[in-house]
C-alpha cells in the first residue's frame, strides 16, 4: 500500500474571527504554503471541509476554493467532520491519482450562531424537533447520567477531567477556553445547564481554521525532515435514534479504532499508543470515547482521574492541547486533533509536549452523542 505522511499543519482560533471567512482561509493557507515552502501549484488535490448550514448556502466549498488556491484545481468537499475529510485526502494519494494533498476544514459558529443550534436540525424533524425535549445539552445530559449509573461514576470524577482539560488548554495558544490553575471547584461553580452537565464540562463555540499539507512518500520526504505517517484509519456509525443505544459506551468509536489499529499493526493501543487526541465536546465524552479505543479499562474514569493516568505526564496522556473543551470547530474539529497529534509527534507541542512521543492516535465524531466516529493512527516511523 502506498505510504502517505502529514508534513505540515496551520490552525488559527478564536471567539469570534471579526473578519470574514474567506480572509481567514486565505491567511491561514498563505502562511501554511510560506512554512512548507510551497504554492498552491504544488497541490494536486484539495479536499475542503464545511458545513453548508452553517455558512448559510449550498455547495459553501465553491465560495472556499478562491482563498484556499483550489481555483481551476481538482476539488472536493466533504461535509462531516474534519477528521473523515483527511482520511478523504489520503485515500485519494494512495489511489496514485495524486501526490499532494491540501485538507481546510472551517466553522464561524462562534458569531453566526446561537451555542448548540446547529445540532438541533439533525433531530428527526416530524417528531424530536417539534417537540422540543431533545437538543444537543440534553442528549449530552442523558449520555453523563448513563456513563455514571452505569459505572457507579461521580460527577465529581467529570469535574477533575474538565479541570484537566482546562489546564492543558492553558498550555496551547489555539484555546479559547483555558484556565492555567483550574479546579473541580471551579468547574462545579460553573451554570448547571442540564444536570449533571456544567457549564466549563462543555465544549465553546469556535471560529477558526485548519490546514493540512498530505504527500505520497517521495514528496514528503522531499517536503520534510519530519514527516508524520498516517498509519491507520478506521469509521464506524451507529442508530441514529439514541434510544436504540448504550449511551454509556460507544460501539461505534471502538469499531472504528478497531479498523485503524488492525491497518497500523496496534494489538495493545493502550501500551503501543503514546498520546492520544479525542474528539471530545463534553468531559463525560473522554472517558466514554478513550475508553473504546481501548486507551483505559470500561468504567475507569475515576481510577484514570485519581491518578493522573490521562495527563500530560501520566501514562496514557489524553488531550494534551485541551481538547475540544479548549476550542471546538464544529466541522473541522476531528481535523484539529489530528493537527495536534502532528504537533506532538513533530515536537513542536511546546508545554504541553509529551516527551519521546512515536506514535499517536486521533479520533473525529459527528451526529449526536458521538453518533458517528472516525480513528486515525499517526507515527513518526515509517515502518
Amino acid at each position: 500500500m502506498r505510504k502517505i505522511a502529514i508534513v505540515a499543519q496551520a490552525q488559527v482560533m478564536s471567539g469570534a474571527i471579526g473578519t470574514t471567512r474567506e480572509r481567514m482561509l486565505f491567511e491561514l493557507v498563505r502562511g501554511l504554503f510560506d512554512h512548507a515552502g510551497m504554492t498552491r501549484h504544488d497541490i494536486d488535490t484539495f479536499v475542503l471541509n464545511s458545513n453548508d448550514f452553517e455558512v448559510g448556502h449550498t455547495i459553501a466549498n465553491v465560495f472556499e476554493d478562491t482563498p484556499v488556491g483550489a481555483y481551476m484545481k481538482d476539488e472536493t468537499h466533504v461535509e462531516a467532520d474534519g477528521l473523515w475529510a483527511a482520511s478523504y485526502a489520503a485515500m485519494r494519494l494512495m489511489s496514485g491519482a495524486h501526490d499532494t494533498a491540501l485538507v481546510v476544514g472551517n466553522s464561524s459558529g462562534a458569531s453566526t450562531f446561537r451555542p448548540y443550534l446547529m445540532m438541533d436540525y439533525q433531530l428527526n424533524p416530524t417528531y424530536d424537533r417539534q417537540l422540543g425535549l431533545l437538543n444537543e445539552l440534553s442528549t449530552a445530559a442523558l449520555q453523563a447520567k448513563a456513563y455514571l449509573e452505569k459505572h457507579n461514576a461521580s460527577e465529581g470524577d467529570l469535574n477533575n477531567i474538565a479541570a484537566r482539560l482546562l489546564r492543558n488548554a492553558a498550555k496551547n495558544p489555539n484555546a479559547i477556553q483555558a484556565k492555567a490553575n483550574a479546579t473541580a471547584e471551579d468547574i462545579l461553580a460553573s451554570d448547571c445547564l442540564y444536570e449533571p452537565l456544567r457549564k466549563l464540562q462543555c465544549y465553546p463555540f469556535t471560529d477558526g481554521a485548519c490546514a493540512m499539507i498530505l504527500a505520497s512518500e517521495e514528496r514528503a520526504k522531499k517536503l520534510t525532515d519530519k514527516p508524520v505517517w498516517i498509519k491507520g484509519m478506521g469509521n464506524s456509525v451507529e442508530s441514529y435514534y439514541i434510544g436504540e443505544r448504550d449511551l454509556a459506551s460507544s460501539t461505534s468509536a471502538r469499531m472504528a479504532a478497531e479498523r485503524a489499529y488492525k491497518m497500523a499493526g496496534i494489538s495493545k493501543p493502550s501500551d503501543q499508543i503514546d498520546v492520544a487526541e479525542v474528539s471530545a465536546k463534553f468531559a463525560h465524552q473522554e472517558p466514554i470515547i478513550a475508553e473504546a479505543l481501548g486507551l483505559f479499562d470500561e468504567g475507569s474514569a475515576g481510577k484514570v482521574a485519581d491518578n493522573g493516568l490521562a495527563d500530560i505526564d501520566g501514562a496514557m496522556p489524553v488531550c494534551p492541547s485541551g481538547g475540544g473543551l479548549g476550542a471546538y470547530l464544529f466541522s473541522a474539529a476531528g481535523l484539529v486533533r489530528i493537527a495536534e497529534c502532528v504537533r506532538q509527534l513533530q515536537g513542536a507541542a511546546g508545554d504541553a509536549q509529551i516527551s519521546g512521543a512515536k506514535t499517536a492516535v486521533a479520533h473525529g465524531q459527528d451526529g449526536f452523542c458521538a453518533q458517528h466516529n472516525a480513528v486515525m493512527v499517526l507515527s513518526t516511523e515509517e515502518g
